[in-house]
């Protein structure tokens, strides 16, 4: 039961950050001022990081939670 929760609140945390990602590389093609598209850029680079973490978390919790597939 626990394993489903946590893999259940990763998946969530993907959908955030994904929705986060989404809407910061919009503000980096929109903007028309250079400061902030260099930070913009620096926040969606570590948001993807993060992402990625959470999604090759999610790939190992499968592979514990079921080791026979």
């Amino acid at each position: 039961m626990q394993e489903k929760k946590v893999k259940k609140q990763l998946i969530m945390g993907c959908i955030l950050f994904g929705i986060s990602i989404i809407s910061g590389s919009l503000q980096i093609v929109f903007s028309p001022f250079n400061f902030v598209r260099v930070v913009s850029l620096i926040v969606v680079i570590g948001s993807s990081l993060c992402v990625g973490a959470f999604i090759r978390e999610l790939f190992i919790l499968k592979k514990t939670i079921n080791p026979n597939q």
